[in-house]
């Protein structure tokens, strides 16, 4: 319905804003407080996360239409084929982020003053800490794409918005180093936020209206596990 669709496209829109609020408002934070030259230094070390997410998209954009072909089957077979999918994804994010954490560890204030010039002293602690939020940022990409092959966008948006909104919140708090601050809630900000999506993929439902095509069998929901006694 006209409904339907519209809700689906205002979700993806607030995925749309806060992926770039948690890769610009760091920069944006500290050009307000520190100045110019610091809102540049957190920028280049923010371009370990946006540059593998440039790459990605081109990933992303191919694997959305696969997952949703497959969800919509409503076989058992299908469906394994699905989860397949995300798992081989997520493997692949997993390997290229551990790789992108040795190489930083081993020499990555070199290797940031070789791309961005000496303009700066980068400090390699705070780069093994984005690169680790760039590994769970790509994969809570990949789940979130798995969230909308489910048409479970209201919900993906509703974790991208709480983990970008937190970010700027604790960006803003007087806590630690300005730097470290925007390092660390980033990373945070992409655990949390890989966390829910991983939740939701495995125990959220099935939209209700997610509708199996004419001849295939409808595919029930995963029901959440029972709270704890």
């Amino acid at each position: 319905t006209l409904a339907h669709g519209g809700g689906f496209a205002a979700a993806v829109l607030v995925i749309m804003f806060s992926e770039q609020t948690l890769l610009n408002a760091g920069p944006l934070i500290l050009r307000g407080v520190e100045g110019a030259a610091a809102a540049g230094f957190i920028f280049n070390v923010l371009m370990i996360a946006r540059a593998p997410l440039l790459i990605f998209y081109a990933v992303s954009a191919t694997l959305l239409p696969h997952l949703s072909r497959m969800w919509s089957h409503g076989e058992a077979t299908s469906e394994e084929a699905f989860r397949l999918s995300i798992r081989v994804t997520l493997r692949a994010v997993a390997g290229f982020a551990a790789l992108a954490v040795l190489v930083l560890a081993a020499a990555g204030p070199e290797l940031m003053q070789l791309a961005f010039g000496e303009n700066f002293s980068y400090d390699r602690l705070g780069l093994v800490i984005v690169a680790v939020g760039m590994g769970f940022y790509l994969a809570a990409t990949t789940l979130s794409q798995a969230a909308l092959a489910r048409d479970q966008a209201m919900w993906a948006a509703a974790c991208f918005f709480t983990c970008s909104a937190a970010f700027v919140v604790w960006s803003l708090l007087p806590l630690l180093d300005p730097f470290r601050r925007v390092e660390v809630g980033f990373a945070g900000a992409a655990v949390a936020l890989c966390s829910l999506l991983y939740g939701l993929y495995r125990w959220a439902p099935a939209a209700a209206n997610d509708v199996a095509p004419s001849g295939s069998v409808p595919r029930p929901g995963r029901s959440p596990p029972p709270p704890a006694n």
